[in-house]
C-alpha cells in the first residue's frame, strides 16, 4: 500500500518583490534595506527590464507572484518605463503594485508613473536613507501584505 504524503509548512510564506536595476550597487542597497524584513520578504533581482518581464512571463499559474515590482527607469535592453508599460498589458500583473525607482526627479517621469498606475520614488543620495526607502516601498503594497510584513518587526 502506498504511504500518504504529508506536507507541512515549517516557515511562514515569504512575499516576493521583483527589483530590476542594472546597477549592482543599487541592487545590493535595496536588498540590504529589506534585511529587517527578510523573514517575510524575498527580493528577486533582474539586471534590466527585459529580464524582469521575462521572469514575470515565465511564472506558471500556481507560482507565487510578486506583491511589488520595483523598476529602475534607466536600464539597457528595456528601460523601466517600457517594462512598466509591458507589465500593465499582462492581465495577471495589471493591478500589481509597481514603483519606478530612479535618480530622476523630473516631473515627466513621475507623471509617466501615475499614467500607468505606478508609484514613483527618487533614489536617495545618502545610503543611510535606504531603511526609510524600504518602508516607502512597502507603502505601495496591498494593506494586508504590508501589515503582514511589518507585523513581525514591530
Amino acid at each position: 500500500m502506498p504511504q500518504a504524503m504529508i506536507m507541512t509548512k515549517s516557515l511562514p510564506p515569504k512575499h516576493i518583490m521583483l527589483y530590476a536595476d542594472d546597477d549592482p550597487d543599487d541592487l545590493l542597497l535595496v536588498q540590504e534595506a529589506f534585511i529587517h524584513y527578510s523573514e517575510r520578504v524575498e527580493i528577486i533581482t533582474a539586471a534590466n527590464g527585459f529580464e524582469a518581464v521575462a521572469f514575470l512571463e515565465g511564472l506558471k499559474p500556481l507560482d507565487p507572484t510578486p506583491c511589488l515590482i520595483i523598476l529602475d527607469v534607466n536600464m539597457p535592453r528595456l528601460n523601466g518605463k517600457d517594462a512598466l508599460k509591458e507589465i500593465r498589458q499582462m492581465d495577471r500583473f495589471k493591478d500589481t503594485p509597481v514603483v519606478l525607482f530612479t535618480t530622476s526627479s523630473m516631473p515627466i517621469d513621475s507623471e509617466y508613473a501615475r499614467k500607468y498606475g505606478a508609484g514613483f520614488i527618487t533614489k536617495p543620495l545618502d545610503n543611510r536613507q535606504m531603511a526609510k526607502i524600504a518602508d516607502e516601498f512597502l507603502d505601495h503594497c496591498a494593506d494586508e501584505i504590508r501589515k503582514y510584513i511589518k507585523n513581525k518587526i514591530n
